[in-house]
Protein backbone atom coordinates (compact mmCIF):
# COMPACT_ATOMS: atom_id res chain seq x y z
CA UNK A 1 0.00 0.00 0.00
CA UNK A 2 2.20 3.21 -1.18
CA UNK A 3 1.61 6.53 1.14
CA UNK A 4 1.04 9.53 -0.27
CA UNK A 5 1.68 13.16 1.41
CA UNK A 6 -0.89 15.70 1.08
CA UNK A 7 1.14 19.11 2.29
CA UNK A 8 -0.79 22.44 3.00
CA UNK A 9 0.83 25.90 4.38
CA UNK A 10 2.32 24.89 7.58
CA UNK A 11 4.49 22.00 5.86
CA UNK A 12 6.55 24.64 4.39
CA UNK A 13 6.83 27.03 7.31
CA UNK A 14 9.40 25.42 9.12
CA UNK A 15 11.54 26.03 6.18
CA UNK A 16 11.16 29.46 5.90
CA UNK A 17 7.54 30.01 3.89
CA UNK A 18 5.42 32.29 5.93
CA UNK A 19 1.90 31.22 6.61
CA UNK A 20 -1.46 32.86 5.56
CA UNK A 21 -1.35 35.28 8.44
CA UNK A 22 2.38 35.83 8.23
CA UNK A 23 1.90 36.54 4.78
CA UNK A 24 -1.01 39.01 5.49
CA UNK A 25 1.32 40.74 8.05
CA UNK A 26 3.94 41.26 5.07
CA UNK A 27 1.45 42.49 3.11
CA UNK A 28 -0.56 44.77 5.90
CA UNK A 29 2.74 46.43 6.83
CA UNK A 30 3.40 47.82 3.33
CA UNK A 31 -0.49 48.26 1.77
CA UNK A 32 -1.28 50.98 4.63
CA UNK A 33 -4.44 52.63 3.45
CA UNK A 34 -2.16 55.72 3.35
CA UNK A 35 0.07 54.21 0.87
CA UNK A 36 -2.96 52.72 -1.11
CA UNK A 37 -4.23 56.20 -1.39
CA UNK A 38 -0.69 57.69 -1.86
CA UNK A 39 -0.38 54.63 -4.75
CA UNK A 40 -3.72 55.61 -6.41
CA UNK A 41 -2.97 59.55 -6.56
CA UNK A 42 0.06 58.83 -8.79
CA UNK A 43 -1.99 55.95 -10.91
CA UNK A 44 -4.44 58.53 -11.37
CA UNK A 45 -1.86 61.15 -12.35
CA UNK A 46 -0.69 58.46 -15.39
CA UNK A 47 -4.47 58.53 -16.81
CA UNK A 48 -5.58 54.82 -14.26
CA UNK A 49 -6.46 54.43 -10.76
CA UNK A 50 -9.56 53.60 -8.90
CA UNK A 51 -12.56 55.46 -7.59
CA UNK A 52 -12.45 57.15 -4.13
CA UNK A 53 -15.13 54.49 -3.29
CA UNK A 54 -13.50 51.47 -4.48
CA UNK A 55 -10.37 52.34 -2.68
CA UNK A 56 -12.55 52.90 0.67
CA UNK A 57 -14.13 50.00 0.35
CA UNK A 58 -10.75 47.97 0.22
CA UNK A 59 -9.29 50.66 2.91
CA UNK A 60 -12.28 49.32 4.99
CA UNK A 61 -11.10 45.73 4.79
CA UNK A 62 -8.02 45.85 5.09
CA UNK A 63 -7.84 47.29 7.99
CA UNK A 64 -9.86 44.32 9.77
CA UNK A 65 -7.87 42.66 11.89
CA UNK A 66 -9.63 39.38 11.68
CA UNK A 67 -9.02 39.00 7.81
CA UNK A 68 -6.64 37.27 6.02
CA UNK A 69 -5.18 37.92 3.09
CA UNK A 70 -7.01 35.23 0.98
CA UNK A 71 -9.89 36.72 2.92
CA UNK A 72 -9.91 39.99 1.37
CA UNK A 73 -9.43 38.64 -2.07
CA UNK A 74 -12.54 36.73 -1.86
CA UNK A 75 -14.18 39.86 -0.76
CA UNK A 76 -13.17 41.89 -4.09
CA UNK A 77 -13.80 38.68 -5.91
CA UNK A 78 -17.47 38.73 -4.29
CA UNK A 79 -18.04 42.53 -4.79
CA UNK A 80 -17.33 42.15 -8.73
CA UNK A 81 -19.17 39.40 -8.91
CA UNK A 82 -22.48 40.73 -7.24
CA UNK A 83 -25.70 42.09 -9.44
CA UNK A 84 -25.87 45.52 -7.43
CA UNK A 85 -22.28 46.48 -7.85
CA UNK A 86 -22.22 49.34 -11.14
CA UNK A 87 -20.23 47.92 -13.86
CA UNK A 88 -17.21 50.67 -13.79
CA UNK A 89 -16.63 49.29 -9.77
CA UNK A 90 -16.88 45.88 -10.93
CA UNK A 91 -13.92 45.90 -13.19
CA UNK A 92 -12.01 48.13 -10.47
CA UNK A 93 -12.75 45.60 -7.92
CA UNK A 94 -11.72 42.83 -10.67
CA UNK A 95 -8.55 44.78 -11.29
CA UNK A 96 -7.43 45.39 -7.48
CA UNK A 97 -7.81 41.68 -7.25
CA UNK A 98 -5.39 41.08 -9.88
CA UNK A 99 -3.30 43.33 -8.68
CA UNK A 100 -3.28 41.69 -5.13
CA UNK A 101 -2.76 38.35 -6.47
CA UNK A 102 0.95 39.91 -8.20
CA UNK A 103 1.83 41.37 -5.00
CA UNK A 104 1.56 37.98 -3.38
CA UNK A 105 3.31 36.13 -6.05
CA UNK A 106 6.23 38.92 -5.68
CA UNK A 107 6.26 39.22 -1.65
CA UNK A 108 6.60 34.90 -2.03
CA UNK A 109 8.98 35.42 -5.15
CA UNK A 110 11.48 37.50 -2.71
CA UNK A 111 11.07 34.89 -0.03
CA UNK A 112 12.78 32.26 -2.51
CA UNK A 113 15.47 34.29 -4.44
CA UNK A 114 16.76 36.13 -1.33
CA UNK A 115 16.65 33.36 1.00
CA UNK A 116 17.78 30.74 -1.03
CA UNK A 117 20.83 30.20 1.14
CA UNK A 118 18.59 29.12 4.17
CA UNK A 119 16.24 26.84 2.22
CA UNK A 120 19.24 25.03 1.09
CA UNK A 121 20.81 24.81 4.66
CA UNK A 122 17.45 23.89 6.20
CA UNK A 123 16.37 21.12 3.81
CA UNK A 124 18.03 18.50 5.98
CA UNK A 125 15.30 18.45 8.54
CA UNK A 126 12.59 17.31 5.15
CA UNK A 127 15.14 14.47 4.71
CA UNK A 128 12.34 11.90 5.62
CA UNK A 129 10.55 12.98 2.97
CA UNK A 130 13.54 11.46 0.81
CA UNK A 131 13.28 8.62 2.63
CA UNK A 132 9.45 8.45 1.73
CA UNK A 133 10.51 8.54 -1.99
CA UNK A 134 12.63 5.94 -1.35
CA UNK A 135 9.91 3.28 -0.10
CA UNK A 136 7.19 4.71 -2.27
CA UNK A 137 7.70 3.56 -6.03
CA UNK A 138 6.22 6.56 -6.83
CA UNK A 139 5.83 8.86 -3.82
CA UNK A 140 2.55 11.35 -4.38
CA UNK A 141 2.84 14.44 -3.28
CA UNK A 142 -0.61 16.40 -3.75
CA UNK A 143 -0.08 20.18 -2.64
CA UNK A 144 -1.41 23.44 -2.26
CA UNK A 145 1.32 25.37 -1.18
CA UNK A 146 2.58 27.83 -4.51
CA UNK A 147 6.19 27.44 -3.13
CA UNK A 148 9.16 25.65 -4.18
CA UNK A 149 10.01 23.33 -1.28
CA UNK A 150 9.57 19.91 -3.08
CA UNK A 151 11.00 20.92 -6.34
CA UNK A 152 14.04 21.98 -3.99
CA UNK A 153 14.21 18.84 -2.18
CA UNK A 154 14.00 16.63 -5.30
CA UNK A 155 17.04 18.33 -6.89
CA UNK A 156 19.32 18.31 -3.52
CA UNK A 157 18.56 14.52 -2.87
CA UNK A 158 18.57 13.28 -6.94
CA UNK A 159 15.63 12.15 -6.88
CA UNK A 160 13.80 12.27 -9.79
CA UNK A 161 10.90 14.90 -9.49
CA UNK A 162 7.78 14.79 -12.55
CA UNK A 163 5.33 17.38 -12.12
CA UNK A 164 2.79 16.23 -14.52
CA UNK A 165 4.04 18.61 -17.50
CA UNK A 166 5.41 17.13 -21.13
CA UNK A 167 6.39 15.85 -23.21
CA UNK A 168 6.77 19.33 -25.06
CA UNK A 169 10.11 21.36 -24.41
CA UNK A 170 9.99 24.91 -25.09
CA UNK A 171 12.94 27.25 -25.43
CA UNK A 172 12.10 31.04 -23.93
CA UNK A 173 14.35 34.27 -25.25
CA UNK A 174 15.92 35.82 -22.03
CA UNK A 175 16.84 39.46 -23.36
CA UNK A 176 18.29 42.58 -21.34
CA UNK A 177 16.53 46.16 -20.88
CA UNK A 178 17.74 46.76 -24.66
CA UNK A 179 15.89 43.47 -25.69
CA UNK A 180 19.11 41.74 -27.29
CA UNK A 181 19.43 37.94 -26.63
CA UNK A 182 21.07 37.07 -24.01
CA UNK A 183 20.33 33.38 -23.83
CA UNK A 184 17.37 30.99 -23.28
CA UNK A 185 15.16 29.69 -20.41
CA UNK A 186 13.74 25.89 -20.64
CA UNK A 187 10.23 24.97 -19.90
CA UNK A 188 8.46 22.01 -20.05
CA UNK A 189 4.71 22.16 -21.56
CA UNK A 190 1.31 20.99 -21.09
CA UNK A 191 -1.39 21.46 -23.39
CA UNK A 192 -4.87 22.10 -23.41
CA UNK A 193 -5.28 18.81 -25.20
CA UNK A 194 -3.55 16.52 -23.50
CA UNK A 195 -4.65 18.09 -20.66
CA UNK A 196 -8.59 17.34 -21.74
CA UNK A 197 -7.63 13.87 -23.30
CA UNK A 198 -4.87 12.42 -22.60
CA UNK A 199 -4.23 13.16 -18.79
CA UNK A 200 -1.07 14.16 -17.03
CA UNK A 201 1.77 11.94 -17.86
CA UNK A 202 2.71 11.05 -14.20
CA UNK A 203 5.31 8.45 -13.36
CA UNK A 204 3.66 5.15 -13.36
CA UNK A 205 3.50 2.80 -10.44
CA UNK A 206 6.53 0.56 -9.46
CA UNK A 207 9.00 3.60 -10.78
CA UNK A 208 11.06 5.44 -8.57
CA UNK A 209 10.74 9.19 -8.11
CA UNK A 210 8.00 11.62 -6.50
CA UNK A 211 4.87 12.65 -8.21
CA UNK A 212 4.13 16.18 -7.34
CA UNK A 213 0.66 17.97 -7.73
CA UNK A 214 -0.07 21.51 -7.22
CA UNK A 215 -3.80 22.15 -7.23
CA UNK A 216 -3.35 26.00 -6.92
CA UNK A 217 -0.56 26.88 -8.96
CA UNK A 218 3.21 27.52 -8.34
CA UNK A 219 5.48 30.66 -8.66
CA UNK A 220 6.83 28.49 -11.55
CA UNK A 221 4.12 27.65 -13.48
CA UNK A 222 2.35 29.53 -15.73
CA UNK A 223 -0.64 29.96 -18.46
CA UNK A 224 1.09 29.75 -21.95
CA UNK A 225 0.00 30.33 -25.63
CA UNK A 226 -3.75 32.78 -24.88
CA UNK A 227 -3.92 30.94 -21.81
CA UNK A 228 -4.68 27.09 -23.05
CA UNK A 229 -1.64 25.89 -21.97
CA UNK A 230 0.48 25.22 -18.64
CA UNK A 231 4.40 26.00 -18.74
CA UNK A 232 5.95 25.54 -16.09
CA UNK A 233 9.92 26.26 -15.78
CA UNK A 234 13.08 24.10 -15.91
CA UNK A 235 15.85 24.88 -13.31
CA UNK A 236 18.98 26.12 -15.09
CA UNK A 237 20.70 22.96 -13.13
CA UNK A 238 19.70 20.82 -10.84
CA UNK A 239 20.38 22.25 -7.81
CA UNK A 240 18.65 24.76 -5.11
CA UNK A 241 20.71 27.50 -7.02
CA UNK A 242 19.04 26.09 -10.40
CA UNK A 243 16.03 26.58 -9.37
CA UNK A 244 16.30 29.90 -8.40
CA UNK A 245 17.89 30.82 -11.22
CA UNK A 246 15.39 29.93 -13.77
CA UNK A 247 12.34 31.51 -11.14
CA UNK A 248 14.86 34.73 -11.15
CA UNK A 249 15.48 34.78 -15.11
CA UNK A 250 11.33 34.15 -15.90
CA UNK A 251 10.34 37.28 -13.88
CA UNK A 252 13.42 39.16 -14.75
CA UNK A 253 15.25 38.44 -17.74
CA UNK A 254 11.46 37.69 -19.97
CA UNK A 255 11.13 41.24 -21.76
CA UNK A 256 9.29 43.17 -24.11
CA UNK A 257 10.66 46.32 -25.16
CA UNK A 258 7.95 48.00 -27.47
CA UNK A 259 9.71 49.81 -30.32
CA UNK A 260 7.23 52.84 -30.33
CA UNK A 261 8.16 53.58 -25.74
CA UNK A 262 11.43 51.69 -25.79
CA UNK A 263 12.22 52.61 -22.32
CA UNK A 264 8.77 51.71 -20.75
CA UNK A 265 8.81 47.93 -21.05
CA UNK A 266 5.73 46.57 -22.01
CA UNK A 267 4.40 45.65 -17.85
CA UNK A 268 0.69 43.40 -17.56
CA UNK A 269 -0.81 43.28 -13.90
CA UNK A 270 -0.17 39.27 -12.82
CA UNK A 271 1.19 37.99 -16.40
CA UNK A 272 5.05 38.68 -17.66
CA UNK A 273 5.10 40.09 -20.73
CA UNK A 274 8.26 39.35 -23.40
CA UNK A 275 9.05 39.18 -26.98
CA UNK A 276 9.36 35.34 -28.29
CA UNK A 277 12.04 34.48 -31.42
CA UNK A 278 10.51 36.64 -33.49
CA UNK A 279 10.05 39.52 -31.29
CA UNK A 280 6.34 39.13 -31.12
CA UNK A 281 4.79 40.37 -28.04
CA UNK A 282 3.94 36.92 -25.93
CA UNK A 283 2.03 36.33 -22.28
CA UNK A 284 2.49 34.03 -19.41
CA UNK A 285 0.01 34.26 -16.94
CA UNK A 286 1.35 33.26 -13.05
CA UNK A 287 -0.84 30.68 -11.84
CA UNK A 288 -1.42 31.37 -8.28
CA UNK A 289 -5.23 30.41 -7.47
CA UNK A 290 -6.16 33.16 -4.04
CA UNK A 291 -9.54 33.69 -2.69
CA UNK A 292 -12.95 32.51 -2.13
CA UNK A 293 -13.36 31.03 -5.35
CA UNK A 294 -10.89 28.04 -6.25
CA UNK A 295 -12.09 25.55 -8.54
CA UNK A 296 -15.82 27.43 -8.08
CA UNK A 297 -17.44 27.05 -11.59
CA UNK A 298 -19.49 29.91 -11.04
CA UNK A 299 -16.18 31.75 -11.38
CA UNK A 300 -13.33 31.80 -13.75
CA UNK A 301 -9.97 31.19 -12.54
CA UNK A 302 -6.26 30.73 -14.36
CA UNK A 303 -5.48 27.23 -13.74
CA UNK A 304 -8.15 24.50 -15.74
CA UNK A 305 -10.55 22.98 -13.27
CA UNK A 306 -9.51 19.95 -14.48
CA UNK A 307 -6.77 19.46 -12.84
CA UNK A 308 -9.10 19.23 -9.42
CA UNK A 309 -10.26 15.88 -11.64
CA UNK A 310 -6.89 14.56 -11.42
CA UNK A 311 -6.56 15.28 -7.88
CA UNK A 312 -9.80 12.94 -7.62
CA UNK A 313 -8.29 10.51 -9.58
CA UNK A 314 -4.79 10.12 -8.38
CA UNK A 315 -5.06 10.44 -4.97
CA UNK A 316 -6.96 7.01 -5.17
CA UNK A 317 -2.72 5.94 -6.37
CA UNK A 318 -2.30 6.06 -2.61
CA UNK A 319 -3.96 3.46 0.49
CA UNK A 320 -2.69 6.01 3.19
CA UNK A 321 -2.45 9.63 3.40
CA UNK A 322 -0.66 11.83 5.42
CA UNK A 323 -1.92 15.32 5.64
CA UNK A 324 0.74 17.96 6.85
CA UNK A 325 0.46 21.50 7.84
CA UNK A 326 -3.46 21.83 6.63
CA UNK A 327 -6.19 23.49 7.97
CA UNK A 328 -9.23 21.97 6.36
CA UNK A 329 -10.25 25.17 4.97
CA UNK A 330 -10.70 24.54 1.33
CA UNK A 331 -13.58 22.84 0.66
CA UNK A 332 -13.30 21.61 -2.72
CA UNK A 333 -10.03 19.96 -1.35
CA UNK A 334 -12.00 18.64 1.93
CA UNK A 335 -14.64 16.81 -0.32
CA UNK A 336 -11.99 14.78 -2.19
CA UNK A 337 -10.52 13.42 1.02
CA UNK A 338 -13.84 12.70 2.06
CA UNK A 339 -14.93 10.57 -0.76
CA UNK A 340 -11.35 9.01 -0.63
CA UNK A 341 -11.66 7.39 2.70
CA UNK A 342 -15.39 6.75 2.02
CA UNK A 343 -14.74 4.64 -0.93
CA UNK A 344 -12.55 1.58 1.11
CA UNK A 345 -12.69 1.19 4.93
CA UNK A 346 -9.05 0.35 4.41
CA UNK A 347 -7.64 3.92 3.58
CA UNK A 348 -6.09 5.26 6.38
CA UNK A 349 -5.59 9.70 6.71
CA UNK A 350 -2.83 11.18 9.30
CA UNK A 351 -3.54 14.70 10.54
CA UNK A 352 -0.29 16.42 11.45
CA UNK A 353 0.18 19.54 13.29
CA UNK A 354 1.43 21.13 16.27
CA UNK A 355 -2.17 22.16 17.41
CA UNK A 356 -3.86 18.81 15.84
CA UNK A 357 -6.76 17.99 18.57
CA UNK A 358 -9.78 17.06 16.73
CA UNK A 359 -11.59 15.16 14.01
CA UNK A 360 -12.51 17.72 11.20
CA UNK A 361 -16.34 17.23 11.80
CA UNK A 362 -16.55 16.26 8.09
CA UNK A 363 -14.92 13.10 8.76
CA UNK A 364 -16.52 12.31 11.99
CA UNK A 365 -18.44 9.43 10.04
CA UNK A 366 -14.85 7.88 8.83
CA UNK A 367 -13.53 8.52 12.07
CA UNK A 368 -11.71 4.93 12.83
CA UNK A 369 -9.73 5.54 9.31
CA UNK A 370 -8.42 8.78 10.64
CA UNK A 371 -5.36 9.24 13.15
CA UNK A 372 -4.32 12.57 14.22
CA UNK A 373 -0.41 13.27 14.68
CA UNK A 374 0.36 16.27 17.17
CA UNK A 375 3.50 17.35 15.68
CA UNK A 376 5.53 19.52 13.79
CA UNK A 377 6.25 18.35 10.22
CA UNK A 378 10.09 17.52 10.12
CA UNK A 379 9.54 15.98 13.89
CA UNK A 380 6.64 13.52 12.21
CA UNK A 381 8.82 12.94 9.14
CA UNK A 382 11.84 11.81 11.53
CA UNK A 383 10.07 9.68 13.65
CA UNK A 384 8.19 8.28 10.77
CA UNK A 385 11.11 7.46 9.08
CA UNK A 386 13.67 6.56 11.82
CA UNK A 387 15.78 9.37 11.42
CA UNK A 388 17.97 10.32 14.75
CA UNK A 389 18.94 13.90 15.26
CA UNK A 390 22.33 14.95 16.39
CA UNK A 391 21.60 17.46 19.34
CA UNK A 392 23.42 19.82 17.82
CA UNK A 393 20.44 19.46 14.89
CA UNK A 394 17.75 18.94 17.58
CA UNK A 395 19.17 22.24 19.29
CA UNK A 396 19.31 24.65 15.54
CA UNK A 397 15.71 23.51 15.22
CA UNK A 398 14.58 24.90 18.56
CA UNK A 399 16.34 27.79 17.52
CA UNK A 400 14.93 28.38 14.19
CA UNK A 401 11.46 27.99 15.43
CA UNK A 402 11.78 30.41 18.12
CA UNK A 403 13.08 33.16 15.61
CA UNK A 404 9.92 31.78 13.27
CA UNK A 405 7.39 32.91 16.37
CA UNK A 406 9.04 35.98 17.09
CA UNK A 407 8.55 36.75 13.35
CA UNK A 408 5.26 36.00 12.97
Amino acid sequence: MLTGLFLGAGASYEIGMPLVWGLTARLKNWLTPENLRALNSSWRAQGGGYSDVVIDDLVRILVQSNLHYESILGYLETQFRRHATPKNHKQEYHGLYSWLVEIIYHLLYLQHVNQASNIQRNLRYFEGIARLAASNNPLWIFSLNHDLVIECLAASYGIPLNCGFGPEIVTLPRRDKSGRKTGELRAEVISSEQLEKKGMPFTRNGFPGINLLKIHGALDVFTFRDGGDLLRLLPMESSVEGIMQALRSANEDLIYVDPVVPERPAKVINEITYADDQGELQFLRRSILSGAFKFDRRHTQVLPMRLLEYFKSHINCVGSLVCIGYGFGDEHVNMVIRGWLEFSADRRLEIVGPDVKNIPSFLLHVAPQVVLKQSVATDYLDSATGIKRERSDVLRKQVLAWVRRRRA
